[in-house]
């Protein structure tokens, strides 16, 4: 997807893989999940949206403002040179309130992600910014090895017919929610075939 993409009021988008170009708008109202892919430069989430991001990678300049929310999804967190794994209880989101800081660790894909929590724009220093007012959140994902459908501890071919059982039945694993929204659906098909070639 080339540049200026807009997730519209009432809208919600679902990035998994692929690219999307830079300055990715996500407008009030609109709900954005990233589990993997490449999101490029500038991306903006207004006031009233909400931005998840569980995978894959953003660029340079994250832009929450007043109003937004930003759940991160993963582990190793580390704020201001501290661990913060310690302080968290999996699957309960923990909401940062600290400014002036960075904010790093790895999302649930085992992705690195590293933010400058800054409270003011500059037009001097290019960075992301993080207003006071916007909500961040980060849950300590718990360990559960995407794709494991099967769940004999790896990920192989094998697990094709689980993860089909499981999508017929419209049933829940968390191994089988490969694309992190909470759900096993048709969008998880895409996102598990990766894991496959991945291994």
């Amino acid at each position: 997807v080339g540049d200026g993409f807009v997730a519209e009021l009432g809208s919600e988008i679902n990035i998994d893989g692929g690219s999307v170009g830079s300055s990715f708008h996500a407008d009030s109202g609109s709900v954005t999940n990233i589990s993997g892919g490449d999101v490029g430069n500038f991306f903006d989430a207004s006031n009233g949206s909400v931005v998840n991001i569980s995978g894959g990678s953003i660029g340079d300049v994250f832009d929450a403002r007043s109003g937004s929310e930003v759940n991160l999804s993963g582990s190793d967190f580390v704020l201001n040179g501290e661990s913060l794994d310690d302080s968290l209880t999996i699957d309960e989101p923990f909401t940062i309130d600290d400014r002036d800081v960075t904010l790093s660790g790895l999302l649930a894909d085992g992705s690195p992600f590293s933010f400058d929590l800054n409270p003011r724009r500059s037009t001097e220093i290019l960075g992301d910014f993080f207003d006071t007012r916007a909500t961040l959140t980060v849950t300590l994902a718990s360990a559960v090895l995407l794709g494991d459908c099967n769940l004999d501890g790896e990920v192989t071919f094998s697990d094709i017919p689980s993860f089909i059982a499981v999508l017929a039945a419209g049933s829940f694993l968390a191994e089988a929610d490969c694309n992190l929204d909470g759900q096993v659906t048709f969008a998880d098909i895409g996102p598990f075939i990766a894991i496959l070639a991945s291994q």
